[in-house]
């Protein structure tokens, strides 16, 4: 028989594990939120790893109009019945996330204020855990306060379920005067983002606060969770508009997935070995009948485009929780830790994987059939771990936005003052040369050869980067390389090109004017079609600068024609045949006089020409900071230059 000392100190020993383990969860909420700085700020208990739910939460908050500094009721319900045993409280002004005005608790055994930075009862939460389905608070506005004020809430039902962002919004003061309206009241989270005043008066902060406002997605990222998004870095912030995230959590990883472009009807992460689409694992969370469903498939190599097919799950992979609410398609999701899909292993601790990010619009079947292209691609830029929390960085697109920079500069910028100089100025600066040549001809070899360098540099860029021909673009891609082997041959045939006394000259002038514009021709149309591509990551509006640069472009010509023709009447040229010889503004041949004669109206000209070259630069210079900069609407740059710029302003 087992000694009687022994048995006796495994009992102990088993009791004080089984009473350890609840004490943790109890002490999570028994005694009400802590007071600390991340706590008052993000309004989530620290449960863990546990996060918030995503779906409608089962709590409301309502709220009425208020008169300024008086007192008004503030009332926590559960709408289905549901008790919850736990919450935090605060008032924030519509346009900040200090909390406001002070609560008083007429429920000292269940309710009690905190004071989050330093300001007393501006913060109400539970004192135990006992279960609730309604609790009232009495708030008070600060006496100058007047407009929308912002009840926002998180509701705990157990250690590890709860909603964050359940929010009320009331109206303080006159409503003719704030504009607003008032008794609003909403259970669904509001997606913010950084803080920002648009007040005149000065905002202090204390520095040592974090005033993220942390939507569920988010939290954990960089602590319990691998997380991925676009823009790049977007996670940190808070203003991810595609995003993925990984958890591992015994034998099973937990995935979240989550797109707020409302063009959405599908948003989906692919594991794979390479940068490529093709030969991946791909989980898709798709909106079908306004419910999200989960689907496995598989991109077949090497055609991705229209080579994914839906797989079976084999009960791998398990729907958790989902919800598409104002546009925000979200799932969380968990597979398997170790998988076989189309004979390929997939063993997630002990291999580390690519991640391919995708959304789009594209259906088949409604949904069930699975999806088509997506109109935003992201790919990391290195292998990882989905367990590692430090997540993933998107691949470097330098070289695609300095191929785009570089085609730009070149057909945009260099080609069209390079065209415009051989085209209408051959009598003019004819006085003074540049290297021995003159001077139309010196700065169009300069422009000509700059076009010819940047073009092939952002062709071979552009390979470099895709290492192989991009199918998804044919149109652009096809239009790209008609226009580098124009461009490529163009000073070759100049080389070779005859005396002017020859009588070939003409057909060779023909040859060159023909091949030079057919070229420049096709390279804006190619930078057109690059605004539908989804890498290049364009804005809708990037068509308008291009089709506002080709009517500058011919009312220029028109307008250099114009003065071509009165510079010709005033010095009584005309000639009523055009043979291609040495070819003026208006084709006219001009004689070995003529050549060495700088035509009337010069000054006039040589204005326009200034004209034109400013137009050409500022043109250039904003479609090369948006093709670099891009996606110019989520820029960061730009949103701190903005940001900027406003507070100087109320400054």
């Amino acid at each position: 028989m087992m000694d009687r000392s022994v048995v006796a100190a495994t009992a102990l020993l088993l009791a004080v594990l089984l009473a350890g383990g609840p004490q943790e969860a109890v002490r999570a909420f028994q005694i009400g939120a802590p007071n600390s700085n991340k706590t008052c700020t993000t309004l989530l208990p620290r449960h863990s790893d546990n996060v918030p739910r995503a779906g409608p939460s089962p709590f409301a908050l309502s709220a009425a109009q208020g008169a300024r500094g008086e007192p008004l009721n503030v009332t926590i319900t559960s709408r289905q019945g549901f008790p919850y045993k736990g919450f935090i409280l605060q008032a924030r002004a519509a346009d900040d996330l200090m909390p406001i005005g002070t609560f008083v608790v007429h429920d000292s055994q269940n309710t009690q204020t905190i004071a989050c930075f330093g300001e007393d009862h501006n913060t109400v939460t539970h004192s135990n855990p006992s279960e609730k389905t309604s609790t009232t608070f009495e708030w008070t506005p600060p006496v100058d306060f007047n407009g929308q004020v912002i009840f926002n809430a998180t509701v705990v039902q157990d250690y590890s379920t709860f909603w964050q962002g359940v929010v009320a919004k009331a109206l303080i003061g006159d409503p003719a005067l704030t504009g607003s309206t008032a008794g609003i009241s909403t259970t669904q989270p509001p997606l913010t983002t950084q803080r920002t005043s648009t007040t005149n008066a000065p905002v202090t902060m204390k520095p040592a606060i974090n005033y993220r406002a942390l939507s569920p997605i988010y939290i954990g990222c960089g602590s319990s969770k691998a997380c991925f998004g676009y823009p790049n870095d977007c996670d940190v912030d808070g203003n991810c508009n595609i995003m993925m995230t990984s958890l591992e959590r015994g034998d099973k990883y937990i995935f979240e997935l989550m797109s707020t472009d409302p063009r959405s009807l599908y948003v989906a992460i692919g594991l794979s070995t390479d940068q490529w689409m093709g030969d991946d694992l791909v989980m898709e969370c798709v909106v079908i009948n306004s419910e999200v469903k989960l689907f496995q498939s598989w991109n077949i190599r090497p055609n991705p485009r229209k080579g994914n097919t839906r797989l079976p799950t084999n009960g791998n992979l398990q729907l958790m929780n989902y919800s598409h609410v104002d546009n925000t398609i979200y799932c969380q999701f968990e597979r398997d830790a170790d998988t076989t899909v189309n004979d390929v292993r997939f063993n997630l601790p002990t291999s580390q994987y690519y991640v391919l990010l995708a959304h789009g619009d594209e259906v088949k079947e409604d949904g069930y059939g699975g999806v088509g292209y997506h109109f935003r691609a992201l790919f990391s830029g290195q292998q990882g771990f989905l367990s590692d929390v430090t997540g993933f960085k998107a691949a470097s697109k330098l070289l695609l936005r300095l191929h785009g920079a570089f085609m730009i500069a070149a057909w945009i910028g260099a080609a069209s003052i390079g065209i415009v100089l051989a085209r209408y100025f051959k009598q003019t600066w004819t006085g003074s040369q540049l290297c021995g040549k003159d001077q139309w001809f010196a700065w169009h070899r300069i422009f000509m050869v700059l076009v010819w360098s940047l073009t092939i540099a952002a062709f071979v860029i552009i390979f470099v980067d895709l290492k192989s021909w991009a199918s998804s673009s044919k149109n652009h891609a096809i239009l790209g390389v008609i226009t580098t082997a124009l461009a490529f041959f163009q000073p070759i045939g100049a080389i070779f090109r005859p005396s002017p006394d020859s009588r070939r000259r003409p057909i060779f002038n023909w040859l060159h004017w023909f091949v030079g514009n057919s070229a420049h021709i096709l390279g804006i149309v190619a930078i057109f079609l690059a605004g539908q591509l989804p890498k290049a990551e364009l804005p809708s509006w990037w068509i308008w600068i291009m089709v506002g640069y080709v009517a500058f472009h011919v009312i220029m010509h028109l307008m250099f024609s114009v003065a071509g023709c009165i510079s010709e009447r005033q010095s009584s040229k005309r000639i009523n045949s055009f043979p291609l010889k040495e070819m003026s503004s208006s084709r006219t041949p001009l004689s070995s006089a003529e050549r060495r004669q700088e035509a009337p109206h010069a000054c006039f000209r040589k204005f326009l020409l200034a004209l034109y070259i400013f137009g050409i630069l500022v043109i250039t210079i904003a479609l090369i900071v948006i093709a670099v900069l891009a996606p110019i609407e989520s820029n960061s740059t730009i949103t701190n230059f903005q940001n900027w710029i406003s507070t100087n302003r109320s400054g």
